[in-house]
């Protein structure tokens, strides 16, 4: 029930408001307030301190003023990337500091970020300002050889009134999409006698601008407003949910929300776009504006409170992006391509560093695994159905009472946990626990992290900004909302229903400075009342890593961060979190010495979660060391260990310290159908590992006690190859003892393990006839196929990732980063492929089925190969050494039927998901083990690689050899720029010595802090040459392979890894004459066979020779059918 105090608190501004409900009221509502300067102007005094130096703001930029004297900031952060500030409360241009936030990777102020950037990319570059009667033109200018003349890069045509902004590049014409016929001789007459003349259509074009007088602002956000070209489609947008990875007409809320299955605020459930979530990443990428032309652009909003965006909602020609406090800074990224801006804004906004290898595998996680004796069985089940596993992630049900950080040893729960984490280990599982930012306020002598955390003051305070129309602890009321139902609790009167209650008297300590007072609450009166670390605290951070120490000398291996928020019961805070005016440190922009100075909770909501993640991941790089002195002899051998946090949610930049998953979802098709979008768009941003929790965390009532067995399968086959795969979800528990022994302790499913369904169905056999049984019976089976299928390609992933750290791009990608030739991946009548459909790397397409049999009237479905490439059915398996023979190659640009019903018949199983390899593909593979290879685990035999080469078209593959967890394999000198950006369409060139636009030429100022090279990278290339014969419709094929390593300093462990040799499998077509086939190698010996059954022709090579700068060369010649 309302009253006065709730009126009062939805007429607050400092409160979340819907999008609509922001644009709508506070924006085009009548007497909104909101401003709108009409022109601007530029003086010299503006750029200058007090004391008449230099802004150093303006070392790539000017500060212009309004009519209205508002001041505006443009400055250019590379030469193809400018961002605009603005900041309503800016009085001064000394008011725009060179401080940057902590997006930016570990770099203080934009000059240094700038510094760093043209370092490691080697680049020369400047800014000037050309003034005209109507215009102010900033433009960046490239020096790009020391003798060579300067070129233009990008310009902002500043209009003085009225005011807008216009964005004008050169832009190159699009490749055809077909390649013209090439001479297949190298003779210099016959090529030039053939050479046409041509030049490459270029011209200057508008690439992107504001509305006139585009830029609106109230007393605390701010407005502004893109012009949306009518061709334009938008994609990326984070976590966002919604069933298409681009968005056409909608609002979106960034705000990071405890939204348990995405329906909290509007009510309509996962496929709502406007659903704010767990983490922000408010970035998108314009496509397709200029089509014809090569120019993409990516906006990043740099805010860490509300953000709030309208998608042509109000007017189809335009975008409106709005931050509702603090200042406004927009980044805008210029591209050729969509590598290419994704290249450049992972530049701006930090590259992950790399992770461990065993991220990669399978992982399984469940609330409610409450003893060691539960984690062991399950676990030992998996082992004994031949089901690989890498990581157990444990819930806070291994915690002392919800005390973070604890062990529960009593017996019956986890009284050895030391042996139950070396036993996991010596089945090659690494573990993980739950670990929320909330320390349990309930007295204990020997809960050492409260008992410092109280002495030390190191929890947030009760300290508010107070509403003057609500000024006393009776007139507080907290905003919730539940399935689009707004509501209020009273922190008065209302508490969580706590087993042991809580007895705390809010009004005595209201905004006394004392510690702030919340909790969590899990249900069924589970949780306790409790503190929560001042994590935007350099001095918090610190002691909060070093609370892992325990923990972590029992055996854990990685963290798993949750309720990061922090997520709170809703009777202590505002949306299930901070209230709202609670008083925070705040220091978003780092080293500003004004850094300490409060704001209010709402105004910097994210950055508490990204400081929690920046916490834990130094803390855990520095567990080894006991103090700076001396060293931890127990975590001593962690020193050179990469670490791992996959982490709920946070904001844009966290990826530099965690994984991502997606958040509390249920087991239902809606669910599985957004997941593989979500994890596209995050990839677009530059999140390596990111997913969510397969099979669902959350049941349904429709089907409880265990999800849907055709919906696992599916999420099975749409995960097999995306970078996170962990199942987790929620189980029914009793009480293990207490005066409650036997009683529910919390409500849950019965199971979701694979194997758990095969045990269930022999149980009850009876209850599951026909195609009900027969589903059932493939669970197992199916989901064993694909994650032995992920593991047999685990050196592809890896390669992806370890890729990643150098150019941004994701390990998988949505299906316009690799096809940019195929314009008809914008079109709507594709959109359900590119939302549905993925490419690992370049050149391996999933195409999973994410409906149910009764929403299909076909056991088949669509799939789409892009344009214009041939794609050949997936022929690799992962227990077999070779595969089966090559099927016929399907061109691109059709859709295609395919059969991917589920079926108990092995012979079916390969087929549930469609899978296709792009012509001309080079996939590694290797032997399926249970877990990936860790020196802290079980010694495996060596793993020898096999390198599958596909018939086609010219290609290159870049290989990464290493450990797989050392931090000192990572690169961090100039043969980096050997990692060129290589696609199907656009092939480096033979040497591939170019780096890619933005791309990085070093890490010095960028690399992990004990990045020293040790790896391998070998590069495989194959190009394929014809050459007719007098014979009808036949001729003679020449496929070269040339492999080398142009750096090798993983030479005296490679053998240890994966053996000494390779092996090279050259699949051939159907038509060609295996009786006519010729290899011949360089700088090796010849060591082959043909084999006839699979049509293949295999190559054996010693990897010492292949790791060498020049390398082998194997080349085949054979009759064929052209």
């Amino acid at each position: 029930m309302e009253d006065n105090f709730t009126a009062t608190k939805r007429r607050d501004h400092f409160i979340f408001k819907k999008a609509d409900d922001f644009f709508q009221g506070e924006v085009d509502g009548q007497g909104s307030g909101i401003k709108q300067p009409k022109s601007i102007s530029y003086s010299d005094t503006d750029q200058k301190l007090a004391d008449g130096k230099l802004n150093p703001a303006c070392s790539h930029g000017r500060i212009f003023r309004f009519n209205d004297e508002s001041l505006l900031l443009v400055q250019f952060l590379r030469p193809r990337v400018w961002r605009i500030r603005f900041d309503p409360h800016n009085t001064e241009p000394s008011h725009f500091s060179d401080y940057n936030t902590q997006v930016h990777p570990a770099k203080y102020t934009t000059t240094d970020l700038i510094d760093t950037l043209d370092k490691s990319e080697d680049l020369k570059w400047q800014v000037d300002l050309i003034e005209d009667d109507q215009y102010y033109i900033l433009q960046s200018v490239v020096q790009r050889t020391p003798s060579g003349p300067p070129e233009k890069e990008l310009q902002l045509w500043i209009s003085r009134n009225p005011f807008q902004i216009i964005a004008v590049r050169v832009l190159k014409s699009l490749a055809p999409a077909e390649a013209r016929p090439i001479p297949q001789t190298c003779e210099t007459d016959v090529v030039d006698a053939l050479d046409l003349p041509h030049s490459e259509g270029v011209r200057p074009a508008v690439i992107w601008k504001t509305k006139e007088r585009g830029l609106l602002y109230g007393t605390h956000s701010a407005i502004l407003c893109l012009e949306k070209s009518i061709t334009a489609d938008y994609m990326g947008f984070g976590e966002q949910g919604g069933k298409n990875l681009f968005k056409k007409k909608t609002y979106m809320n960034y705000f990071n929300f405890d939204n348990m299955k995405y329906q909290n605020v509007y009510g309509v459930g996962p496929l709502d776009d406007r659903e704010p979530l767990y983490h922000s990443e408010p970035y998108w990428i314009e496509v397709d504006a200029q089509p014809g032309y090569q120019t993409q652009i990516g906006t990043f909003i740099d805010n860490y409170s509300q953000i709030c965006v309208d998608i042509g909602m109000k007017d189809p020609t335009q975008l409106r992006v709005a931050t509702r406090f603090n200042s406004f800074q927009g980044i805008f990224v210029a591209g050729d391509s969509i590598q290419e801006v994704i290249q450049l804004y992972t530049s701006i906004v930090g590259k992950p560093k790399l992770k461990p290898r065993y991220v990669l595998g399978y992982h399984q996680g469940c609330y409610g695994y409450d003893t060691q004796d539960m984690v062991l069985d399950a676990v030992q089940r998996y082992r004994n159905c031949g089901f690989p596993l890498d990581g157990m992630h444990i819930d806070v049900d291994m915690q002392d009472d919800y005390r973070t950080f604890t062990i529960d040893r009593r017996q019956g729960h986890f009284p050895n946990p030391e042996w139950m984490f070396s036993e996991l280990r010596r089945l090659g599982v690494k573990c993980s626990t739950n670990i929320t930012p909330y320390i349990n306020s309930v007295p204990s002598e020997s809960y050492t992290t409260l008992n410092e955390g109280l002495q030390n003051e190191y929890f947030l305070k009760e300290e508010r900004e107070l509403d003057q129309s609500t000024p006393g602890a009776r007139e507080q009321r907290y905003l919730q909302y539940s399935t689009s139902n707004v509501g209020f609790t009273n922190p008065n009167t209302d508490k969580p229903d706590y087993w042991d209650g809580d007895n705390y008297n809010f009004a005595d300590n209201f905004n006394k400075g004392g510690p702030f007072h919340g909790g969590v609450y899990y249900g069924w009166k589970n949780g306790h009342p409790g503190h929560y670390p001042n994590l935007n605290n350099k001095a918090v951070r610190y002691w909060w890593g070093k609370q892992y120490e325990a923990l972590f000398e029992a055996g854990l291996d990685f963290v798993w961060q949750d309720m990061t928020s922090p997520c709170i019961a809703e009777q202590y805070g505002d949306m299930k979190s901070l209230p709202f005016r609670l008083l925070l440190d705040s220091d978003g922009w780092c080293g500003d010495p004004k850094a300490a100075e409060k704001k209010k909770a709402i105004e910097i909501w994210s950055l508490y979660s990204y400081n929690l993640h920046k916490a834990t991941y130094h803390g855990l790089n520095h567990l080894h060391q006991k103090n700076k002195q001396e060293k931890n002899p127990k975590l001593e051998w962690r020193e050179n260990r990469r670490n791992f946090i996959i982490g709920r949610g946070s904001f844009a930049g966290s990826h530099r310290y965690a994984g991502l998953w997606t958040g509390d979802n249920s087991s239902t098709w809606e669910f599985l159908r957004i997941s593989v979008a979500q994890v596209l768009a995050l990839g677009l941003s530059g999140v390596t590992i990111s997913g969510a929790d397969v099979g669902g965390f959350e049941f349904i009532d429709a089907e409880k006690n265990y999800p849907n067995p055709e919906l696992i399968i599916r999420w099975y086959g749409a995960y097999s190859l995306l970078p996170w795969f962990r199942n987790h979800y929620t189980r029914y528990r009793e009480w293990i003892d207490g005066p409650n022994k036997g009683k529910m302790r919390k409500d849950g499913k019965w199971f979701q393990e694979p194997y758990a369904y095969q045990l269930h169905y022999e149980q009850h056999k009876d209850q599951f006839q026909g195609r009900e049984g027969e589903i059932y019976r493939a669970v197992l089976p199916t989901c064993r196929y694909l994650i032995r299928l992920r593991y047999s390609l685990m050196q592809l992933l890896y390669d992806a990732m370890f890729e990643n750290m150098i150019n941004g791009l994701p390990i998988a990608r949505a299906m316009p980063i690799t096809d940019a030739l195929d314009r008809s991946l914008f079109s709507n009548d594709n959109r359900r492929f590119t939302s549905s459909q993925y490419m690992v790397r370049n050149d391996l397409l999933v195409a999973p089925c994410l409906v149910g049999d009764d929403k299909r009237k076909k056991k088949s479905r669509k799939v789409y190969l892009p344009y214009p490439d041939s794609w050949y059915p997936l022929n690799l398996r992962p227990d077999d050494p070779l595969g089966v023979p090559l099927g016929p190659a399907a061109s691109g640009g059709q859709r295609i039927e395919y059969d991917c019903r589920i079926s108990d018949d092995e012979r079916q199983i390969p087929f549930s998901t469609p899978m296709y390899v792009r012509e001309g593909a080079i996939i590694p593979k290797v032997q399926v083990r249970d877990y990936v290879a860790d020196p802290s685990t079980t010694p495996q035999n060596a793993n020898p690689i096999t390198i599958h080469i596909y018939p086609g078209k010219e290609n290159t593959y870049d290989m990464y050899l290493d450990d797989g967890i050392s931090r000192d394999s990572a690169p961090k000198k100039s043969h980096v720029e050997a990692a060129v950006i290589s696609t199907p369409t656009n092939p480096p060139p033979d040497e591939c010595k170019q780096a890619a636009y933005g791309e990085a030429h070093n890490f010095e100022g960028l690399a992990d802090a004990k990045a020293n090279d040790k790896y391998t990278k070998v590069q495989i290339k194959q190009k394929t040459t014809k050459r007719l014969s007098d014979k009808e419709d036949g001729g003679t094929y020449i496929r070269r392979l040339i492999a080398k390593a142009p750096w090798n300093e993983f030479r005296t462990e490679a053998s240890k890894y994966i053996g000494t040799d390779y092996k090279f499998v050259f699949w051939h077509r159907g038509g060609t004459n295996l009786d006519s086939i010729k290899v011949s190698v360089e700088r090796t010996n010849l060591n082959y066979e043909i084999n006839r059954g699979v049509k293949a022709t295999i190559v054996n090579v010693p990897i010492s020779d292949v790791h060498t700068e020049s390398g082998i060369e194997i080349v085949l010649e054979f009759d064929g059918d052209f």
